[in-house]
């Protein structure tokens, strides 16, 4: 049973494939929405006479502002995926403004091709692509065309241009248009070479995974192997020196009889969770770990490969970068499905220098979770998150 389905074709998004590459493109995204800002106030300063209803300019720029802002705090690295809900409230806002722009400039726009709300939307769109995916931006690309079309048309009468309304409409839209098909073909690019290359790194990680199973299995047999010379060969060797067997001898046969009857059967129950943490923890035989796997259901051995190397990856940085002399990992079902984890470790290290080292993988479990956060307790730094698609 797989807790963790693929991410649907219809939403793949780059922040949720590679959420520090999109992270990376933060500045670009920043830069973008400073140039739409700024547009709309250098189209004041050369064309100020065209605006004949400042209180529509003001609730454009206003609804402007609104999207810029919704974008910004929805592209930050410290917040989970952009949901449809709130991405649709952005093209809401998006049209709100070609509207709003149009009605700003009735009657007195006397070049359709030179609006501002057009080229705004389209930069905009441009932005927005390591957060949407590609389908979403087709669509509503196609929604802000054929509303600048009818927007042209309605400002056919006022254009000084000797030209069939058609054209208009063709010109008013023409900047959104080109702007958001671009969008979505450098989306569509750029999420399906980030796939590829997840899968082929994925597929090199299962092949190492085969190789490392085998290595455990050795680890398991050499714990075996360690009581059997530690306990049950001098055993025998006394027994076959004495004269006799008493009493003593039978006791202790019946000990090690248990004691290696509660090893295999400790291995066979070990959920996958505790079999990855106290392998992670053999590899640091100088440190005194105490490493707790929470996990009745054993639903770490049901999640995708992916979400286990994150699990790993946690724990292996828990140990190279904090000087971990805890780790508990707890593992419930989602309440609306998937998978629920809670991670806490103790560390010597003050918790702001925890929060430091782990920045990164910080930065990548809210990327590729819905839900996520961090809490610091007394030596303690806990992080809790949810696999919900």
């Amino acid at each position: 049973m797989n807790l963790d389905p693929p991410i649907p074709s219809s939403q793949v998004t780059l922040d949720r494939l590679d959420p520090l590459s999109a992270a990376a493109a933060r500045p670009v995204t920043t830069g973008a929405s400073l140039l739409a800002l700024a547009l709309p106030l250098l189209t004041v300063v050369t064309r100020g006479a065209e605006i004949t209803q400042p209180l529509w300019f003001a609730v454009s720029y206003t609804a402007l502002v609104a999207a810029t802002a919704l974008l910004l705090y929805r592209s930050r690295a410290s917040k989970p995926a952009w949901l449809s809900p709130s991405a649709q409230w952005f093209q809401v806002l998006l049209m709100i403004v070609l509207v709003t722009s149009a009605a700003s400039t009735l009657g007195a726009n006397q070049l359709v091709r030179d609006d501002w709300a057009p080229l705004v939307v389209g930069v905009l769109l441009v932005a927005s692509t390591p957060y949407r995916p590609a389908r979403e931006i087709v669509f509503w690309t196609i929604v802000h065309t054929l509303l600048c079309s009818a927007l042209g048309v309605v400002q056919a009468p006022a254009s000084v241009t000797d030209v069939p309304v058609f054209t208009l409409a063709v010109t008013g839209s023409f900047s959104v248009a080109v702007m958001g098909f671009a969008a979505a073909a450098y989306a569509r690019s750029l999420n399906s070479s980030t796939q590829l290359w997840h899968e082929r790194a994925w597929q090199s990680a299962a092949s190492a995974a085969l190789e490392h199973r085998s290595g455990v299995a050795r680890s398991v047999q050499q714990q075996r192997i360690s009581l059997l010379n530690r306990e049950v060969v001098p055993y025998l060797q006394r027994v076959v020196a004495a004269d006799g067997i008493g009493d003593d001898d039978r006791d202790e046969a019946r000990r090690l009889a248990r004691s290696i009857r509660a090893l295999l059967v400790s291995d066979v129950e070990k959920t996958w969770a505790q079999l990855m943490l106290d392998d992670l923890v053999a590899r640091h035989p100088r440190l005194n770990i105490a490493a707790i796997a929470d996990d009745p259901d054993d639903l770490g051995r049901h999640a995708v490969l992916e979400r286990r190397t994150l699990l790993r990856a946690l724990a292996a940085l828990s140990l190279d970068r904090l000087s971990a002399t805890r780790l508990e990992l707890t593992l419930r079902r989602a309440p609306e499905g998937g998978l629920a984890v809670r991670w806490a470790v103790d560390t010597p290290k003050p918790l702001p220098d925890a929060r430091r080292e782990l920045r990164a993988m910080l930065e990548l479990v809210r990327g590729l979770t819905l839900r996520s956060s961090v809490h610091e307790q007394p030596g303690r730094l806990v992080l809790e998150f949810d696999y919900g698609y």
